[in-house]
């Protein structure tokens, strides 16, 4: 008789156990009420640092278009130059611009083709495409015709044939023999230098 009562017992524990169990609080995949609480009081940086990051990627991406601006011109005349330049060097003039190659640049005498085509950026083509210089050579491009922003520093920048900015050249206004290149009445003073290490397409940008 008292077996009885023990297995009753007994069996009458085991069934609270389960009630009492069944009554927690379920929380999905494993994770506890306490853990779940410290998930939510701590987001994850997906949430917060990652999004503020892409904004100002965003931000920065439109600053550099905005620095890679042509210069917007009325046209001008075109013109064309053809003249052969030899190891001793030697300077071309094509419409407002002014091209200096220096002694040693070449190895040999090149017959240079350079175009000042009439558009509505201030622009210059040189031939042969892609002639490299053994010595740094001076690009002097006048853009007094052209509206640029007055906070924007004017650059010279290789571009590609449908325009496109591929990248701003050094400049080369501290150069040496560069005041002999900009002086005169006729050259105004919004100008600016880049240093050229090879021929390809060349104009103002900001």
């Amino acid at each position: 008789m008292s077996v009885r009562r023990s297995l009753i017992s007994l069996a009458l524990l085991l069934g609270a156990t389960v009630v009492a169990l069944s009554c927690r609080d379920a929380s999905p995949l494993g994770i506890d009420a306490r853990s779940r609480d410290l998930l939510a009081s701590n987001p994850s940086p997906r949430s917060t640092g990652d999004d503020g990051d892409d904004s100002d990627d965003s931000d920065n991406e439109d600053q550099d278009e905005d620095g890679d601006s042509l210069a917007v011109c009325p046209p001008l005349p075109y013109d064309s130059v053809t003249q052969m330049i030899g190891p001793e060097g030697g300077e071309i003039e094509v419409g407002r611009n002014k091209l200096f190659i220096p002694r040693g640049a070449l190895r040999a005498s090149v017959r240079i083709t350079a175009v000042a085509p009439s558009d509505t950026v201030a622009l210059v083509r040189f031939q042969p495409s892609g002639l490299r210089f053994q010595a740094t050579a001076l690009l002097v491009m006048k853009y007094d015709n052209c509206r640029v922003p007055r906070t924007a520093t004017p650059r010279i920048a290789l571009v590609t044939d449908a325009l496109d900015v591929v990248e701003l050249l050094e400049s080369g206004a501290d150069s040496p023999g560069v005041n002999r290149l900009t002086k005169g009445p006729k050259q105004g003073r919004r100008l600016v230098v880049g240093q050229l290490r090879h021929f390809s397409n060349y104009a103002v940008a900001w």
